[in-house]
């Protein structure tokens, strides 16, 4: 007979993915980082702030799952500290991204760079969306009584299908669309500016 945990997992596995999945696609800070460093660094520069996301969003739901999220729920402190250090860090990330340069031919760019892996991971401990996502869906698509191995796999096969294709979405979109469409150095610096009040824009939203 097949494992139960196992059994669990696949049964659980579906709206939990689908919860994420229309979480995660939506506009958020994730997204629209990843939309300007695309436009403005290409997609190969982009790659290690896909995977510093992939890698922590997936620890952190790992944490949310054996109950470290309940600790976010359950005090209200550590809530306004990740609010208040999150929306700081976002000021400074929109201030990045106003001041951002083109790439030029050599791989080279003209001003700033973009997110390092080890960065765009720790940004998700700092990210009340995440938080609330990691939360949310853990403890309402994940039973409690299951195995941990359920919760792992089903964890694991979420964040390698579902996460990774929404940031790819994002990634590809800005190194593509965006970037073809806007090739004059006045025009990046427009579009730079406007993602940068949108991405400013995502703190109230973040916040509450």
């Amino acid at each position: 007979m097949p494992d139960a945990g196992l059994s669990a997992a696949a049964l659980t596995a579906l709206p939990f993915m689908y919860f994420l999945m229309v979480a995660s696609i939506t506009p958020g800070p994730n997204n629209v980082m990843l939309a300007a460093s695309g436009m403005n660094f290409g997609y190969t520069k982009t790659v290690p702030h896909i995977l510093g996301i992939l890698f922590g969003f997936c620890t952190l739901l790992l944490l949310c799952a054996f109950g470290v999220g309940a600790l976010y729920q359950a005090y209200p402190p550590i809530q306004i500290a990740l609010k208040v250090g999150g929306s700081l860090y976002l000021l400074y990330l929109a201030w990045r991204i106003a001041t951002a340069g083109r790439a030029k031919i050599d791989g080279e760019t003209e001003k700033g760079r973009p997110l390092t892996f080890i960065e765009a991971a720790l940004f998700q401990y700092v990210n009340p969306k995440a938080w609330v996502m990691g939360v949310a869906a853990c403890s309402t698509f994940l039973p409690v009584d299951m195995p941990a191995m359920g919760r792992i796999a089903v964890i694991l096969v979420t964040v390698v299908t579902v996460c990774a294709a929404s940031t790819h979405v994002w990634a590809l979109f800005g190194s593509g669309a965006m970037a073809r469409l806007f090739t004059s150095d006045k025009w990046r610096r427009v579009i730079n500016i406007t993602l940068a009040v949108l991405l400013v824009a995502t703190i109230p939203m973040m916040v509450m």
